[in-house]
């Protein structure tokens, strides 16, 4: 079946708005073993809609729209779609009156604009939206079949879901996609892909790389009928993969987190956890907080921003600070020592760096971060220095900080 995908919204082209839809779209036919053969993002403009529908109905089979089913004078999908197949805008009563309710139960006014999102080109299909107003449409035109989906990502997900995918599997070849994800973190895009390098070729096995900062994604796809076979080249290019990149790789699924991995080790052992921070400013709890049921192994974080914040929460020496300074080896491994002891935790992870883009020096140039962890084993240390702006140091500071945490568990 010969896909395509237009994305509508003048926010999408001049840099308002990035176009995830797309992405969200492409993802889901790709687990289905469809691929799209093109993609266009138009303009909220009648003739640049209508043009591209013509196009997309002489290339493409099925035609997926996102975008332009609001009630605003701008959201004019509909009105493009009722011109492309010759067809007036017809009031659907069962929206109208499923629109109506919604507002109802929510104590909303129903203005006379929301009533437009009821309209539909003579001879579509008004499909239920229960998470959102406008409906996802039905339309075929011109040889082709097209979906009409409101714009925003989440109503998007639950009506492919409601909609897409009994249609798809009712009228397309689907043949699931097999493919296998390893998450790394630590090293460059280029440097894992060099570690890879020596995989064995098979024309059938698609290698393929993708940054998704801070940490490198690497799959591999399989275009392979015989299920069976394709789980076998998957499986062994698993198993060098992960000799390949060995501690690299810290979760082998789309859901998994780093902090995932790191709450589901100290769960497993009964340990506890706990943070020093300066240069990261919390980010490295908030990470940990970001997960249910983390009260169960993190047990505090310290911000201490300020060299007297140090001495007074995590009982860094002055004179240390006054050696050494905050961005030193000895004051990171003094915060994760002082934090454990104060804390009781079994671990504690300490970060101290310069995020920039001011403050660096000759000797401690932006981008320099030192970690420790103090553990039941010792203190250990680790020197980084990072290449990118103020928020990027951050982030990738805080997710070096879980890292060591993870590699001292493994």
């Amino acid at each position: 079946m010969r896909v395509e995908i237009i994305a509508i919204g003048n926010e999408l082209l001049n840099g308002d708005l990035a176009d995830t839809n797309t992405a969200r779209l492409a993802g889901w036919l790709r687990r289905q073993g469809l691929a799209v053969r093109r993609g266009q993002t138009v303009p909220d403009r009648l003739d640049a809609i209508v043009e591209a529908f013509g196009r997309a109905a002489v290339a493409a089979d099925l035609v997926l729209v996102t975008g332009g089913l609001g009630p605003t004078s701008d959201d004019i999908t509909m009105e493009a779609a009722a011109a492309f197949a010759g067809e007036p805008l017809e009031e659907d009563a069962p929206t109208l009156a499923r629109l109506k309710a919604r507002f109802a139960d929510r104590g909303y006014p129903f203005t006379a604009n929301n009533a437009r999102q009821a309209l539909v080109p003579r001879g579509a299909v008004a499909l239920d939206n229960p998470v959102g107003t406008a409906p996802c449409v039905l339309l075929e035109g011109q040889g082709a079949t097209f979906f009409f989906f409101p714009g925003v990502p989440r109503e998007l997900e639950h009506l492919i879901h409601l909609h897409l995918a009994p249609w798809v599997a009712a009228h397309a070849d689907v043949r699931p996609y097999r493919s296998i994800l390893l998450k790394t973190f630590g090293k460059t895009e280029s440097s894992v892909a060099t570690e890879l390098a020596a995989l064995p070729l098979d024309p059938r096995v698609h290698i393929a790389y993708r940054a998704h900062f801070p940490e490198i994604r690497v799959s591999f796809h399989a275009d392979e009928g015989d299920a069976a076979v394709a789980d076998a080249l998957l499986a062994e290019r698993r198993e060098v993969a992960r000799a390949a990149l060995g501690a690299l790789i810290f979760a082998e699924d789309e859901a998994t987190s780093l902090v995932d991995v790191v709450a589901a080790q100290l769960t497993a052992r009964g340990e506890t956890l706990v943070t020093a921070e300066s240069c990261t400013g919390g980010l490295v709890a908030a990470m940990c907080t970001d997960v249910s049921g983390s009260s169960r192994w993190f047990l505090e974080g310290a911000v201490t921003y300020s060299n007297a914040a140090k001495t007074r929460t995590l009982g860094v020496p002055e004179a240390l600070l006054a050696q050494h300074g905050a961005v030193s080896e000895a004051v990171a491994r003094a915060m994760a020592e002082g934090a454990r002891e104060r804390s009781g935790a079994t671990w504690a992870v300490a970060v101290t760096g310069v995020a920039g883009p001011t403050g660096g020096s000759p000797d401690k140039p932006v981008g320099t971060v030192h970690f420790a962890l103090a553990g039941p084993d010792g203190t250990r240390h680790a020197r980084r220095r990072f290449p990118f702006d103020r928020e990027g140091n951050r982030i990738v500071s805080a997710w070096t900080a879980l890292d060591l945490v993870r590699r001292a568990m493994i």
